[in-house]
């Protein structure tokens, strides 16, 4: 029986999810940011994917990506494969790309835009080395402690917002966009401290991490430095480890407090 339109278009947002989850997961293992590969084409003279594109790839946002990019994707995966690191001149450039994995198919056959493409639309799959593992259970978690991790993220998100004297409104709504869609409301509730996360939805936001440190973190990369500071906030991600008797008060009201309105 022949596919429907509704099942073409499904398989194929899926197949997108995952080539974004491959994405992220190849960035992360080469202990890149979003704007590691952007930075390196400019610095080295070849055309590479833009910070902001990479994101939506990564979050499975991109609709239909135009030839480019997978071109640009493979030049990067050519490169790392042979070590072509001419022009560069950053040291900490130098730095980040010493060591780098390229994405290669299971029996080691470098991909090129071919492959990039074919995977994005569900033609191929993703290599077994990028697939997701299956999610781990979360760790249990009591009252006072889910209270204390959202207290934690607010001031990680308070912080950044004070540092860089940025619209905290719009710094939590940024934020909200690195979530799936269902989870958006909630996490804004949580980050404007009119409300906490409840044990029981932390367990569905645990993937071996948690859910919305990952995409506190993420909105963080996207920051330049906060005035007079050498590394961007934010730093190692253990600045956001669960501290569940330490933390005080209930957060900065002030610089975010959206209205009901703003929760859609």
């Amino acid at each position: 029986m022949a596919e429907s339109f509704a099942q073409i278009e499904a398989r194929q947002a899926e197949a997108r999810l995952a080539f974004g989850r491959m994405l992220r997961l190849w960035r992360e293992r080469n202990g890149w940011t979003q704007y590691t590969v952007a930075d390196w084409g400019k610095e080295s003279g070849f055309s590479a994917i833009s910070y902001g594109n990479l994101s939506a790839i990564e979050q499975g946002k991109a609709c239909e990506l135009r030839r480019p990019a997978f071109f640009q994707l493979a030049e990067v995966n050519r490169r790392i494969a042979e070590e072509d690191w001419s022009r560069l001149k950053t040291q900490a450039l130098k730095d980040k790309l010493n060591g780098a994995t390229a994405i290669v198919d299971d029996d080691g056959t470098l991909w090129g835009p071919i492959e990039l493409w074919s995977c994005y639309v569900g033609l191929r799959p993703v290599p077994t080395a990028f697939q997701p593992k299956p999610r781990p259970e979360a760790p249990p978690v009591a009252l006072q402690e889910a209270r204390a991790l959202s207290q934690t993220w607010r001031e990680l998100v308070s912080s950044a917002v004070d540092e860089r004297d940025l619209d905290a409104f719009e710094a939590v709504q940024e934020i909200a966009r690195q979530a799936p869609l269902p989870l958006r409301k909630q996490l804004r509730t949580v980050l404007t401290s009119f409300g906490d996360y409840e044990p029981e939805q932390l367990k569905e936001l645990w993937d071996g991490e948690w859910l919305p440190e990952r995409w506190i973190h993420a909105w963080l990369e996207t920051l330049p430095p906060a005035a007079g500071a050498a590394e961007p906030a934010g730093g190692s991600p253990e600045a956001a480890k669960p501290r569940s008797r330490s933390s005080k008060g209930t957060g900065s009201r002030s610089k975010a407090k959206p209205t009901a309105a703003s929760e859609s």
